[in-house]
Formats: structure tokens, C-alpha cells, sequence
């Protein structure tokens, strides 16, 4: 699994959180969890898509993938 640098920051602070730090930041994230999932489909689109960008799917040439015989001296 590739994880951005911001990911591996919360990664490894919270694995150096005691006990209860761990219990407090997890019961926060199910209350933030539980706050976004009784939004109403409309609201949920617009805070779910909110630091987003679309992707353009566009097929890539790969000449690397190529079938083309190998040919050696």
C-alpha cells in the first residue's frame, strides 16, 4: 500500500499516542463518521467531494507493452 507522506505522519504519531490518546482520537473519528453519514445524500455529495479533483481516464501509450518481436545478434 502506497500512503502519501501526510498519511505516514498520522501513521506513525498515532502509533505513539498512549492508551487513551488512541481511545480519545477514535472515538472522535467515529463521531465525525457518524456526523457525515446522517447527512442527507445532497449534503453528503457536497462534503465528501470537497478536497477532490476528478480524474481524466486517458489511455496511456506503452510502447514498453508492445508486442513486438525481439530480435538479437
Amino acid at each position: 500500500m502506497d500512503l502519501k507522506s501526510d498519511e505516514k505522519k498520522l501513521l506513525s504519531v498515532f502509533r505513539s499516542l498512549t492508551p487513551a490518546g488512541k481511545a480519545e482520537l477514535l472515538d472522535y473519528t467515529a463521531f465525525l463518521l457518524k456526523k457525515y453519514i446522517d447527512l442527507s445524500p445532497e449534503e453528503e455529495m457536497s462534503a465528501s467531494t470537497a478536497n477532490q479533483c476528478p480524474l481524466d481516464k486517458q489511455d496511456e501509450e506503452r510502447p514498453e507493452t508492445a508486442k513486438e518481436p525481439i530480435f538479437t545478434e
